[in-house]
């Protein structure tokens, strides 16, 4: 288990995007200053080198061949310019199909700094800070000949929303109902209490 601490960018953790998936796919990017994301990007390169030292070792004709692809890269703005931070790329199925051929269904956890639960009322807009749960897993594709490490979404904890306002400008606030918080449970293990908002991750 990794987590990472940075800022959030088109999360969809809630309702999973079936635009290239029709079962559906849970993400969200995560960035991080260049320098805090060294270690975990550190991490994920040793986890790859020994995984296809591994490849190589089992199938000596792919050293010439084989390629790698790095679960992180350079953030860049809308200008093209590099901002600085590392991106990360997390991402979880919504269901699928197990190798035993059994079907199944999964969501992420997500979280306030206290960890209590949210629900898809909480919209997580771009540059809120949040805490990533994540397995990274090592894969090799034969069809190209590609190894790389994938970023597998475990939970998210949001430390400090910036909500996703959409179109809500058109209306005027009026006096009626408000979203109220959804109970605490005990599904939040990934993730320590934030008594302050902060944080004691990889960071």
């Amino acid at each position: 288990m990794v987590i990472l601490k940075g800022k959030a960018t088109w999360a969809k953790v809630f309702q999973p995007d079936t635009k290239f998936n029709p079962e559906g796919v849970y993400s969200v990017n995560v960035s991080i200053p260049e320098e805090e994301a060294a270690q975990v990007c550190e991490q994920f390169d040793t986890i790859l080198s020994k995984y296809t030292a591994k490849l190589v070792k089992e199938k000596p004709q792919l050293k010439a061949s084989l390629s790698t692809r790095n679960p992180y890269e350079t953030e860049y703005d809308e200008e093209g310019n590099p901002t600085g931070d590392i991106l990360f790329k997390v991402k979880m199925k919504a269901g699928g199909t197990t190798r035993d051929g059994k079907s199944f269904t999964q969501k992420p956890m997500v979280v306030d700094a206290k960890r209590t639960p949210l629900d898809k009322s909480t919209l997580i807009g771009n540059g809120s800070i949040v805490k990533v749960a994540l397995d990274a897993a090592p894969y090799y594709m034969p069809s190209n000949k590609q190894a790389g490490v994938s970023l597998r979404l475990k939970g998210v904890q949001v430390i400090d929303l910036v909500e996703y306002q959409g179109r809500s400008d058109i209306f005027d606030e009026e006096d009626g109902f408000v979203t109220q918080a959804v109970e605490k449970d005990n599904s939040s293990e990934y993730f320590e209490d934030n008594q302050d908002g902060a944080s004691e991750g990889d960071f």
